[in-house]
């Protein structure tokens, strides 16, 4: 039963992708559909605060700052890359994150990195080329995608390296709500370049773009807090890394009738070896932690 809320967050975060994507295509804009989601997402992390019993070490708020501004990076990309390109790209390759989280705690303590590291991080090489098309002409139109995807996992590897290496210093809830509230605060410098006034989005391009923030919170909240209270980090990343296949699946047998044509574009050619490649990516990962 405790696994089941590990699965339940990678299935979610598909969804939250796609919504992201209707946001934009219904011209709510980049920027306006970056500040309703993470100003979303703050609200979601914010009922964490009940579960919290200790009062935080405020000595130690530093990093908390550092991994949201990180947070914070890993958003604006991961919103670039939508933009850019397919979900079904975007999505799966957000699974690369796991990788550069054991290559950065590689960083801070060698000792307690897993030795098939790099065997997963030459996988996960191969996943990301199907997942791009598997030939250099269609790597090469995805290469946007391809790219602000691996900017936006690195920019949450940090994060996630922090929150599992420095949060228990300040206090595991409050880590996470300074690091979501470094998000909100950040995401008011985009007022000023809106292109419109928020309330000129069309009203379906903001309820996509809040149920997009809404979702990423409701996904991160449920995976942060079982790692808080119940450990068991390794099986709870390994079924965690699923969110590589269901971004796959769901956008190729739901994304229709979620407004998504991705899968009607490409084919079942294309959409069969972007599985192939979230797979690869998912075995990459559990290879990581094993």
């Amino acid at each position: 039963m405790l696994f089941l809320l590990p699965l339940v967050s990678a299935i979610i975060y598909p969804f939250a992708s796609l919504f992201l994507k209707r946001s934009l295509d219904e011209g709510c804009g980049i920027l306006r559909s970056a500040f309703i989601s993470n100003m979303a997402l703050f609200g979601v992390f914010l009922c964490a605060l009940p579960f919290n019993d200790k009062s935080p070490e405020w000595e130690h708020i530093s990093w908390a700052l550092i991994a949201g501004m990180c947070f914070f990076g890993g958003q604006v990309f991961t919103f670039l890359a939508i933009r850019s390109g397919d979900v079904s790209v975007q999505a799966p390759l957000m699974g690369v994150k796991v990788i550069f989280v054991a290559l950065f705690s590689y960083a801070i303590r060698p000792e307690e990195v897993p030795p098939l590291i790099w065997a997963g991080s030459i996988l996960a090489a191969a996943a990301i080329f199907l997942l791009g098309g598997a030939t250099l002409k269609s790597f090469k139109e995805n290469g946007r995608t391809v790219f602000w995807s691996l900017i936006a996992c690195a920019c949450f590897g940090g994060s996630d390296t922090l929150a599992g290496y420095r949060s228990q210093e300040f206090g595991p809830i409050p880590f996470i709500v300074v690091m979501v509230s470094v998000v909100a605060c950040c995401s008011l410098f985009f007022i000023p370049f809106f292109s419109g006034p928020l309330k000129t989005c069309p009203k379906v391009a903001l309820k996509f773009a809040v149920l997009g923030g809404i979702a990423i919170g409701l996904q991160g909240m449920i995976l942060n807090l079982s790692l808080a209270f119940f450990g068991q980090a390794t099986p709870m990343n390994i079924i965690y890394s699923t969110r590589a296949l269901w971004g796959v699946l769901i956008i190729w047998f739901l994304g229709k009738a979620l407004g998504n044509n991705e899968a009607e574009l490409q084919g079942n050619r294309i959409m069969a070896k972007r599985f192939a490649g979230a797979l690869l990516l998912s075995s990459a990962v559990i290879m990581v932690f094993i």
